[in-house]
Parts: structure tokens; C-alpha cells; sequence
């Protein structure tokens, strides 16, 4: 699977993926929006790194949206 379209997209976390994160930070103190800037791809494990406001996240590529 070619992900290199993903690059510099701007792409957003479906819901079960986004609540999972949120737990997640809220419990380290942070607050996140639910979007992200995808900077770097694995098309081998089918994997987006992404950045928001302070944070980097690597997500399966099923678990996001395209804006």
C-alpha cells in the first residue's frame, strides 16, 4: 500500500481511535484537538506519524480520516 499521498495531509483520528488517545493524555495533564499534520509514513506496517499542537502520534492507517 503506496501511504506517500498522506505526507504534509492533514488527516483527523476516527472517534474510538481519538477517545483512546484522549484518555490517554488527560490523564498526563494535556489537552488535544483532533487533528494532525502527517509527517512521516510506513507503508510496510501501514503506519502515519503525525504531529498535533505538542504532540507526535504513530496511528495504523485505518484509524485516521483525510480532511
Amino acid at each position: 500500500m503506496n501511504l506517500d499521498p498522506y505526507i504534509g495531509r492533514i488527516v483527523r483520528l476516527k472517534k474510538y481511535a481519538f477517545r483512546d488517545r484522549v484518555r490517554l493524555d488527560r490523564n498526563q495533564g494535556a489537552s488535544v484537538e483532533n487533528c494532525f499534520l502527517v509527517a512521516n509514513v510506513n507503508s510496510e506496517m501501514g503506519e502515519l506519524t503525525c504531529y498535533g499542537e505538542n504532540l507526535r502520534i504513530t496511528v495504523c492507517v485505518t484509524d485516521v480520516v483525510r480532511y
